[in-house]
């Protein structure tokens, strides 16, 4: 089912999606937005069962944190607090 709708797009989006469309990659407006849909949908999805993809995105996360609320890394003495951590969480 196909439903007709109005949306507006930002100049410089219309004029990319126009010169696709001219140089023939893809046959109609209609068609650079349902294939550009198509694709964030694709990606949500695959994002979802990948645990790598979530970690990323985690990762992302904290690094966007301000500096003072980054953990420090102090080598071997962090590695021995996650160990133990880790240990106790198995005893659970």
């Amino acid at each position: 089912m196909t439903i007709k709708t109005t949306v507006s797009l930002p100049d410089h989006v219309l004029h990319y999606a126009e010169r696709l469309v001219e140089e023939g990659r893809y046959p109609s407006l209609d068609s650079v937005l349902v294939a550009s849909v198509e694709d964030m949908m694709r990606s949500h999805e695959n994002v979802a069962d990948d645990p790598l993809a979530g970690m990323a995105d985690e990762l992302h996360r904290r690094m966007a944190l301000p500096r003072d609320q980054w953990i420090a890394w102090d080598g071997d003495a962090m590695i021995e607090r996650m160990t133990k951590k880790s240990a106790g969480d198995r005893g659970r």
